[in-house]
């Protein structure tokens, strides 16, 4: 939790995230070899533009904290293979081609973006396309073996996660935590649920770094 992203190199950051990556052993758990993971996740560091913040260095920082987090909280037991491989990917990809500005600019300024998603979670929507069509790019095919079933888990656990981090959706989730722990609140509503739990985890990792050690 304590892991300064800023004080390794960019090459550093590549293999330190495809470890994460072994250290699950996700190429027996899920089927994806190395060489796909090794493409992948170049590819997205050549995709994270060279922004102040919203850059490889973040991208990895989220990522590294979203997996020592999900340790913490034993989430390598309670998730499913496919479902786990979908939370450290997408917290990889989570700001994917991040141009360094917000949505309400993006929406004010009639950017090409919002206009494409009709100014409603213009970012994330964006991060979940690239993100996509990267994994689905021919010289990298990073979960083509999946057959229908996981690939839709895989899918939905990805872009759930990813469209999370909008802040304009944190007083919603903010409000449903609030809720789980009102003692008024009802037993049977109390609990939550494994996609709920990885949307939050992203979340706090996404700005983690306020909690950090200064330096």
């Amino acid at each position: 939790m304590e892991m300064d992203a800023l004080a390794f190199s960019s090459d550093d950051l590549v293999h330190l995230t495809l470890e994460m990556f072994l250290e699950q052993d996700f190429t027996t758990k899920v089927g994806v070899s190395v060489e796909k993971l090794q493409k992948f996740i170049l590819c997205v560091r050549s995709c994270m533009f060279d922004n102040p913040y919203h850059n490889w260095q973040h991208a990895f920082d989220v990522t590294q904290t979203t997996y020592c987090i999900s340790l913490h909280w034993a989430m390598d037991r309670t998730l499913t293979h496919v479902e786990y491989f979908a939370l450290i990917v997408s917290a990889l990809c989570h700001d994917l081609e991040h141009p360094g500005v917000n949505n309400p600019f993006l929406v004010s300024s009639r950017s090409d973006l919002a206009t494409l998603y009709n100014d409603r979670s213009v970012l994330e929507n964006h991060h979940c396309c690239r993100a996509f069509q990267l994994m689905l790019h021919s010289e990298i095919l990073l979960v083509s073996h999946f057959d229908n079933a996981d690939y839709i888990t895989f899918r939905a656990v990805v872009l759930q996660n990813i469209l999370a981090t909008d802040m304009a959706r944190h007083g919603e989730y903010t409000a449903k935590l609030k809720r789980r722990v009102d003692p008024n609140t009802p037993a049977e509503e109390k609990g939550v649920d494994k996609q709920f739990e990885m949307e939050i985890l992203i979340k706090c990792a996404d700005t983690s770094n306020v909690l950090k050690p200064f330096p």
